[in-house]
């Protein structure tokens, strides 16, 4: 009988530790689906919002298929995607910017998070400014405020 019970609260234990490890796993998915990596606007010029929500599930696991088995071979050979991935991104810093001084965090308005990788100090007064993020020729990346000119190396953090 004793057996029984320390049996059953093995058990137990092990199926809250699962549902914990499920539900936690949960909260660290970083894919929320198309309907959330698009702006409403993007999403409804798609033409999306005619999906039903079967169709629109069905499309999410589409592009999670693509995305884990295929991508990599399309990125690889497809000189347009080449071209897009070499091409400066336009962004702005969220909020009111007061230029860098050795560890700065730029949070951008796309949710993006970038630090600063390299020494440097530069200060400035501005709200929103917009930026430009490049790859230089050692495949690192460089973010430019468009208004002054001024660069920093950076890496993304989010």
């Amino acid at each position: 009988m004793r057996n029984k019970a320390l049996i059953y609260w093995v058990i137990s234990a092990v199926l809250v530790c699962l549902a914990h490890t499920v539900a936690a796993e949960e909260k660290e998915r970083t894919w929320k689906g198309i309907e959330q990596m698009m702006t409403s606007g993007e999403f409804k010029a798609a033409g999306l919002e005619k999906l039903s929500p079967e169709e629109l599930s069905k499309l999410n696991q589409w592009m999670m298929q693509f995305i884990a088995h295929d991508s990599q071979q399309v990125v690889k050979t497809d000189v347009a995607i080449q071209k897009l991935q070499n091409a400066p991104v336009h962004r702005r810093i969220a909020g009111e910017f007061r230029g860098w001084a050795g560890d700065t965090t730029f949070n951008l308005d796309n949710g993006e998070v970038w630090r600063q990788r390299l020494p440097g100090r530069y200060y400035a007064k501005m709200v929103n400014p917009e930026i430009e993020i490049t790859k230089n020729l050692l495949g690192f990346y460089e973010l430019k405020i468009v208004e002054s000119g001024k660069k920093i190396g950076v890496t993304r953090v989010k």
